[in-house]
């Protein structure tokens, strides 16, 4: 197994920092009422999912990235649909 290149730790970090924030965002709206507590389930259990895929595969960084971003973006406008 290679080391990896500081791009690809980079990369990693970033991404973690989306789902830390997608993952503030999930709690902090169920908290203050503005999402349902079914939009919440299915966003935690999302982000869970992601976290643990990201996880075992942090040095893919492409898809790692661009799932997390996804994941705001499916946040965002799910949270605007059901509000």
């Amino acid at each position: 197994m290679t080391e990896p290149s500081p791009r690809q730790v980079l990369y990693a970090l970033v991404s973690a920092g989306f789902l830390v924030v997608v993952a503030v965002l999930v709690v902090g709206s169920a908290l203050v009422g503005l999402s349902p507590v079914s939009w919440t389930a299915v966003m935690l259990l999302l982000l869970v999912s992601l976290a643990t895929w990201s996880a075992f595969n942090w040095s893919r960084t492409g898809p790692v990235l661009l799932m997390s971003i996804c994941l705001l973006l499916i946040w965002t406008v799910g949270t605007l649909v059901v509000t």
